[in-house]
């Protein structure tokens, strides 16, 4: 349990598997857990035997977090997990191919707004692109953006937050593994579970919200509209108010402090490489001759989807994903792996793997466009299969189009010559984020 307490668990279990190969066995307590720690074995798990590690732990914490088990996410394996998932992803790809481009683009423009009035000021930005890529997720699921002064949204993310740093916390993990550990005092569990009261009644204010709208035929949550049935048909399976509570809470989570972290990231890493910088800027003008870009540039600006690539490899957002679970007796990369196993991707491993990544550690978008490209099959940021993150596409297209906003009109410059630059180890939690960071944000002319 002490051996996984360290403040930066990814790295620690990369190098486990520098020392004992890409599959390895864990043993926590009454939990034994085998790690995967390159493309190939994760593959092999998530995709080609997706049916055999589809299951989520039965965890006593997750099911804490998760309203009983009805989110999507920790979820297990079920023909109600399949239905909830199905309903829900259909929602939000009617939302991407409706609405969702239009709010980045708005999004996108008033987070420039933020920056101008900044007026060249050094700031840190986590928060301001935290609240650009909330404004999303808010705006889908209640209808609503919120300003950065607005206690409600504050209070939303703080609370959020709260629940994402603390239920990474060692001393809450072992009370998965330690059942005799759940009858002792334990403060940062009893603050988990606050935060969770929270979150669950501010989110129930906005559903209900939401719903009043609704009678009132002044609908503007398309979310909400598409997770149910069509008037006049009877659906094999309804999802519940906790399904869609917790189908809310998923989005929230796992759509806006993502995105942010990786916007983050990605500041922090031109910072270091300001010849990057000014190569993306350079593409971005002649392709689009001074245009924003749209999703459908991608394929036109290969450069700035390298740089997305390469952030995505060097910091995952979600290093460690969320543990699977093996429903049935089966085997990766010839080991025997029973029933009930926990099965853990570890996404930053692979991404550092030597076998496939040359000099693994460095900030090279250029990997991306040398040769058959073949690294892009090692690149798994969102996970695989049946459990591939439900957000892929929303995500896909916030760090296109926000990536791609921000370097068009910006350049990043370094808060001063007296301050280091950002550093690059970061904070690793559910979430893998950037230290605080200051940054100078000139308007290009």
């Amino acid at each position: 349990m002490f051996e996984l307490s360290h403040d930066h668990l990814p790295i620690y279990l990369t190098g486990l598997a520098r020392r004992y190969g890409n599959i390895y066995q864990l043993h926590c307590g009454s939990t034994t857990m085998v790690i995967l720690n390159s493309s190939e074995v994760i593959r092999e798990a998530l995709v080609k035997k997706w049916s055999d590690f589809a299951g989520r732990p039965d965890s006593y914490t997750a099911a804490k977090v998760s309203g009983g088990g009805f989110s999507i996410s920790l979820g297990d394996y079920s023909e109600e997990w399949k239905s909830h998932r199905r309903l829900a992803h259909s929602a939000l790809q009617r939302c991407v191919s409706g609405t969702l481009h239009c709010l980045i683009e708005e999004q996108a423009l008033h987070l420039k707004q933020v920056l101008l009035d900044y007026n060249k000021k050094p700031m840190d930005l986590s928060q301001d692109f935290t609240v650009a890529t909330s404004n999303i997720i808010t705006k889908l699921a209640f209808g609503k953006s919120y300003e950065k002064s607005s206690a409600h949204l504050q209070e939303m993310h703080r609370c959020l937050n709260n629940i994402v740093s603390l239920w990474g916390s060692p001393w809450i993990s072992a009370l998965d593994s330690f059942p005799l550990l759940r009858k002792w005092p334990n403060p940062p569990f009893t603050r988990l579970m606050k935060e969770v009261a929270k979150r669950d009644e501010l989110i129930r204010d906005q559903l209900d919200e939401v719903k009043q709208k609704k009678q009132s035929k002044d609908l503007t949550a398309p979310l909400l509209e598409y997770l149910q049935p069509p008037e006049g048909r009877v659906p094999k399976w309804t999802l519940t108010e906790s399904h869609i509570h917790m189908t809310t809470v998923d989005l929230l989570i796992g759509g806006t402090e993502t995105t942010a972290a990786f916007l983050s990231w990605t500041i922090a890493f031109l910072l270091h490489r300001p010849e990057v910088q000014t190569k993306l800027h350079k593409e971005l003008r002649s392709v689009l001759k001074g245009q924003y870009p749209h999703y459908s540039d991608r394929h036109r600006l290969p450069y700035l989807c390298a740089v997305i690539n390469e952030v995505l490899r060097l910091r995952p957002v979600a290093p460690l994903a969320v543990p699977h679970k093996a429903i049935r007796d089966s085997r990766i990369a010839g080991y025997l792996i029973p029933k009930n196993t926990i099965v853990i991707p570890n996404l930053f491993g692979a991404h550092h793997d030597p076998d496939v990544w040359h000099d693994p550690h460095s900030f090279r978008p250029e990997r991306f466009l040398e040769g058959d490209r073949s690294c892009l099959r090692a690149l798994i940021p969102f996970g695989g299969g049946a459990r591939l993150c439900l957000g892929e596409s929303v995500a896909k297209m916030e760090m296109f189009l926000f990536t791609g906003y921000l370097l068009r009109d910006f350049q990043f410059l370094p808060a001063n010559p007296e301050e280091p630059l950002p550093d690059l180890r970061g904070v690793a939690s559910v979430v893998l984020k950037a230290k605080p960071y200051r940054v100078i944000a000139c308007p290009r002319a």
